[in-house]
């Protein structure tokens, strides 16, 4: 088996058994980083992924944690310290959608949405900003949503519109110890969430981009890994639209 040259980075990416989730820890596996798959009720799925990975020579583990629990935030980062003995980059992507027009959006599904969009993702921020190495990387998963909401999306895209300006700030305050933050507005991808579009609907997401396709998870993981690599630092606190061209 070839073993896969370790930089001696550790990288957390949250949602990490997902579909987004998932190519972005093979990614950054491959790019040599140990990588720390966060999942929350995913758990064959992240155990398969992490067998994949250590099968082509990576080196990865999975841990369960919910982004919107603090407590469980804060053990996932002293887990991959204890593991590992350093953080130097988080990937943001945990999150979660239910498609609800604002005259039906009421408190408990408000709440469910910014449990995890808005308090988990500051969670994961909060625990970054004091445990990351000097020269992280920060990458949050935001969504085109953001610029172009559709009915049914106000408060995911309202959730992701925060996690932006959550990122923003971020990258001012760490920006002294030379850690990068960024955000992708990232378009829809499958497999992932718009999976379970109706297929006309679908079509019609892949006929907006001039590639006449929608996103896979390989195109989100390759903007990461460059973001994450040395050759993004001198990009922070900027809001990437990863898309294919599907918004103007």
């Amino acid at each position: 088996m070839t073993t896969v040259n370790p930089t001696g980075k550790v990288a957390i990416v949250t949602g990490g058994a997902g579909g987004i989730g998932s190519a972005v820890s093979q990614g950054l596996a491959a790019d040599g980083h140990h990588v720390v798959i966060a999942y929350r009720s995913s758990a064959e799925a992240a155990k398969q992924l992490v067998a994949g990975i250590e099968a082509t020579g990576g080196s990865a583990v999975a841990v369960q944690a919910d982004v919107a629990d603090a407590a469980q935030v804060t053990a996932l980062f002293g887990h991959a310290a204890d593991r590992f003995g350093r953080i130097d980059i988080v990937v943001n992507n945990a999150g979660t959608m239910i498609p609800r027009p604002l005259a039906d959006l009421d408190t408990e599904i408000l709440d469910a949405v910014f449990d995890v969009n808005v308090r988990g993702a500051l969670n994961v921020l909060r625990e970054a900003s004091v445990k990351l190495a000097d020269g992280g990387r920060i990458v949050n998963i935001s969504s085109t949503l953001v610029q172009e909401p559709i009915p049914g999306s106000g408060a995911y895209a309202a959730s992701k519109a925060a996690l932006e300006l959550f990122g923003k700030v971020a990258a001012k305050e760490l920006g002294p110890r030379g850690i990068t933050v960024n955000s992708l507005r990232v378009g829809p991808t499958v497999p992932g969430m718009f999976s379970q579009a109706p297929a006309e609907r679908q079509a019609a997401m892949a006929a907006a981009s001039p590639f006449g396709r929608m996103g896979r998870p390989q195109d989100i993981a390759d903007v990461i890994s460059f973001l994450a690599g040395d050759a993004g630092r001198w990009i922070t606190g900027q809001v990437v639209t990863v898309d294919g061209g599907a918004t103007g």
